[in-house]
């Protein structure tokens, strides 16, 4: 019963919320990413819908345990730990379909880097999918 309770208590929750609709963010901007490079999958979508609702699942379920056994904070950090790296991801899909991204913040996302697009580049060459738009 007081399991139920927690896991009704993340209604509230803002951190959760948080977490929440920067996943949705984060499949908006990849979808886009794929429409604009023309690289639309959907085994590739479809994985990673899979992946983002094991994480949400695994994140609700965990939480509340959490904090039950006042390990709350420990669970704030689990979830500011998957935002922040969410975060980069979208970056990395609004960067890749060509939205402008500071360069003090370019530097420090793989993805974006000149080494990486160098990289992918040579790697459609070599398999004959580059797109010559």
């Amino acid at each position: 019963m007081q399991y139920m309770e927690h896991l009704h208590m993340l209604v509230d929750n803002k951190i959760v919320w948080l977490f929440v609709w920067i996943v949705v963010a984060d499949i908006i901007t990849g979808f886009l990413k794929s429409l604009v490079t023309k690289k639309t999958s959907s085994r590739k979508g479809t994985d990673g819908l899979i992946r983002h609702g094991v994480l949400l699942l695994i994140i609700i379920t965990l939480y509340p345990m959490l904090d039950i056994n006042g390990f709350r904070s420990a669970g704030d950090t689990l979830i500011i730990f998957y935002v922040l790296f969410y975060a980069v991801s979208i970056i990395e899909n609004l960067g890749q379909m060509g939205v402008p991204v500071p360069d003090f913040v370019k530097q420090y996302i793989y993805k974006l880097s000149d080494e990486y697009v160098h990289e992918d580049n040579n790697k459609e060459v070599k398999n004959g999918t580059r797109n010559h738009d």
